[in-house]
């Protein structure tokens, strides 16, 4: 399992898409036991779900449980997408099955018998990677920790891919370089002297960019502007 799991990590530099990053992922947890996945989104990233709706940003589950689980209301009380946020760690649905006993017999009876959920957080949102096999499995701490370790190399690369491939936001340099100093700390009258702005200047691009990122206010404007690789920590 191990070298499978540093061989992928080692790769996800040279990836430079969305679909190529989840179809080597895919593979990779496939041949160590988990031929099936979900990634989701659980705040923080509407953008995020492309194909299917919420919370599942790309998975490989069977069709016929994934019709049933939104049939059926799942997503309302899936204890992983209700324990994600809050959980420390990775969890195993062994650890969650007391919580909805039901809920996991009836993923079990569509082929989705043992797994583990793993949180995933960033400065954009919350995120969970769950793996799932049909097979009955007891995950140990050594597997628990490798499976943490593939997850959050998996999501540095989605993260990196999500940035090289967002859309033109739109913003001007000066609107840019605004949002830096904001972010840092600075004030409107230190902005305008360091940008040898007027300071109404200065508050038309404030406005400016929450017009084009769609905020309603400045620290929604920080956060987007770190989600979308406008500025960096």
């Amino acid at each position: 399992m191990w070298q499978t799991i540093q061989t992928f990590l080692e790769g996800t530099p040279g990836i430079a898409s969305e679909d190529e990053l989840f179809q080597r992922f895919e593979s990779v947890a496939s041949e160590i036991g988990y031929p099936y996945y979900a990634f989701g989104a659980l705040w923080g990233d509407p953008e995020a779900f492309a194909d299917r709706p919420a919370p599942a940003v790309r998975l490989n589950y069977p069709e016929a449980w994934i019709a049933h689980y939104f049939a059926q209301g799942y997503d309302k009380i899936d204890p992983v997408v209700l324990m994600s946020p809050y959980a420390l760690n990775s969890v195993t649905w062994d650890e969650l099955r007391p919580y909805r006993p039901t809920f996991f017999d009836d993923a079990a009876a569509h082929g989705l018998t043992s797994g583990i959920s793993i949180p995933l957080r960033a400065i954009s949102g919350c995120y969970v990677l769950c793996f799932a096999s049909g097979d009955e499995r007891r995950i140990g701490a050594t597997e628990r920790n490798r499976m943490e370790l593939l997850a959050h190399g998996f999501f540095a690369a989605y993260q990196r891919v999500r940035q090289l491939h967002r859309v033109d936001h739109g913003l001007s340099d000066n609107t840019v370089k605004v949002i830096r100093l904001s972010m840092a700390g600075l004030s409107v009258e230190e902005i305008a002297e360091r940008l040898e702005l007027t300071k109404a200047g200065v508050y038309w691009c404030i406005k400016d960019s929450k017009k084009r990122l769609k905020c309603s206010t400045q620290a929604q404007v920080y956060l987007k502007a770190i989600q979308l690789g406008i500025v960096a920590l």
